[in-house]
C-alpha cells in the first residue's frame, strides 16, 4: 500500500559525506530538509569496508564543517574514525533522517517531485542527489569468468588483507581501488601478486619523506589542469623513477586532465610501488580471458592465480532512479557520469558526484553551498510570487 507524505521543500537521497553536507548548508538557512537514506544507519557503507581502509586524503581536508577529528586521529583518518565522525554530525544537527529508505525512480509532476521508495512516496519542491558515485558494484564479464576454478573477489569486498597471507593474487585496475589493496598487500607476506594495466595510471606518493603530499591540493586545485599534469609527472618521477622499468605502461602525465575530463580520481600510493620494486608486485598487460585455473594476458601470457581481485566495476544509481526524467548520460550507469540540463529539471541538483584534486567533503562543501543559496532563492521567489 502506498503511503502520501507532505511536500517537503527540500528532499536529499543519500546519508552519507556529500547528503550530510548539503543538510547542513541548507539547516543553515532555514530550509526544510528530509534525507533518505537506504542503509539502517549513518555511514554502513564504509563501516562495511576491510578492516585497513584510510583515507587518501588528509585530516584537514575530509572533515565535515565545523567539526574536527577527535585528537590523536592521524593524519589519514582510518575506517573507524570516519564512521564515528558522520555519526557525530548527525547527532550534533539532528537533521531529519529516515533509514532505511531506499529510493526506486524519481519523476516531476505538477512542479514537484515525486520520490517512490521503499517505505512509500515522498515529494519535494527540490531533490538533491548525493548518493555517490559508486551505489554499486558491477563484476566485469570478462570472457570465461564462470569457468575459473580459482577465488574471484570485487576489491570492495577486499576483507582482511592478512588473509592473502600465502597466497597468489591478481589485480585488475590501476585506480583508486587497485591501489589501495596494493598498498595493504604489500605488508602481507603474499605469494606472488600480479597488477594488470591497460595504461599508465594517475598515481601520486602518499607522503615525500614526512610531507603529506595531499596537503597541496587546495593549490593545485586553482592551477591551470594542464600545469598540474606536469607537476603530477614530475612527481612521480621524483618519488618513483622511471615505472616504465617495472612493466608500468608509458603514455602521457594527464592525471588532472583525466580527472576533470572523465572523472577518473588520482591513485595513491603507500607502499604498492616498494611492492613493486622488490619483485613481490608484478606489472602485467591486460586481462582478456579466463579458462579453468588460467588467465590470458594481452601479451598472450597464462597466470594461474589463487585469487582474482577486480578493482574495476562500479555504478551509481543515477539510471536507474533518475531515468524517467531523462537527465543521465548514456555512461551514467558505468561511470556515474551526469549531464544535467538544468534548464529542464528546475530543482533537481547534484552533490558529491564528481572527484575532485582536494577531497569529496572539500568539494561536497562547496557544491552544497551554492545549492543552498540558489535553493533558498528559489524557495523565497516562490513563496513571495503566491502572496
Amino acid at each position: 500500500m502506498t503511503t502520501e507524505f507532505s511536500i517537503r521543500d527540500v528532499v536529499v537521497i543519500g546519508g552519507g559525506l556529500s547528503g550530510l553536507t548539503a543538510a547542513h548548508a541548507l539547516k543553515l538557512r532555514g530550509i526544510d530538509t528530509l534525507i533518505l537514506e537506504k542503509e539502517n544507519d549513518v555511514g554502513m557503507p564504509w563501516a562495511r569496508r576491510h578492516p585497513q581502509l584510510t583515507l587518501n586524503t588528509h585530516r584537514d581536508l575530509s572533515s565535515l564543517p565545523g567539526l574536527k577529528y577527535p585528537v590523536g586521529t592521524g593524519a589519514f583518518p582510518k575506517r573507524d574514525s570516519v564512521v564515528a565522525h558522520l555519526r557525530d554530525f548527525r547527532e550534533k544537527h539532528g537533521f531529519d533522517i529516515q533509514c532505511g529508505v531506499e529510493v526506486f525512480s524519481c519523476r516531476k509532476v505538477d512542479g514537484h517531485f515525486v520520490i517512490e521508495t521503499n517505505a512509500g512516496i515522498r515529494r519535494s519542491r527540490h531533490l538533491i542527489v548525493a548518493s555517490g558515485r559508486y551505489a554499486f558494484v558491477c563484476m566485469p564479464k570478462w570472457k570465461g569468468l564462470d569457468t575459473f576454478k580459482g577465488r574471484v573477489v570485487h576489491a570492495a569486498d577486499f576483507g582482511d588483507a592478512m588473509d592473502y597471507t600465502g597466497k597468489s593474487v591478481l589485480v585488475i585496475g590501476g585506480g583508486n581501488s587497485g591501489f589501495d589493496v596494493l598498498n595493504h598487500l604489500s605488508r602481507v607476506k603474499t605469494g606472488q601478486v600480479w597488477l594488470s594495466l591497460r595504461r599508465p595510471p594517475g598515481l601520486l606518493p602518499k607522503r615525500l619523506g614526512r610531507f603529506a603530499v595531499h596537503r597541496l591540493s587546495p593549490i593545485m586545485a586553482k592551477l591551470p589542469t594542464s600545469y598540474v599534469d606536469k607537476v603530477i609527472g614530475w612527481t612521480q618521477q621524483i618519488a618513483f623513477g622511471d615505472l616504465t622499468r617495472y612493466g608500468f605502461p608509458a603514455g602521457p602525465s594527464d592525471a588532472a586532465t583525466r580527472l576533470a575530463r572523465d572523472n577518473i580520481a588520482i591513485a595513491v600510493d603507500d607502499g604498492a610501488i616498494a611492492g613493486v620494486k622488490r619483485g613481490q608486485i608484478l606489472v602485467v598487460p591486460e586481462v582478456v580471458a579466463f579458462l579453468g585455473t588460467t588467465v590470458t594476458l594481452a601479451d598472450r601470457r597464462t597466470l594461474e592465480p589463487d585469487v582474482v581481485i577486480a578493482a574495476v566495476g562500479y555504478s551509481s544509481s543515477l539510471t536507474r532512479v533518475l531515468g524517467p526524467m531523462g537527465v543521465v548520460g548514456e555512461n551514467g550507469s558505468q561511470y556515474g557520469v551526469v549531464e544535467l540540463d538544468k534548464s529542464t529539471v528546475e530543482g533537481l541538483w547534484f552533490v558529491g558526484m564528481k572527484p575532485s584534486l582536494t577531497s569529496y567533503f572539500v568539494e561536497a562543501r562547496r557544491e552544497a553551498k551554492s545549492i543552498a543559496f540558489s535553493v533558498a532563492a528559489m524557495l523565497a521567489n516562490e513563496r513571495s510570487t503566491k502572496q
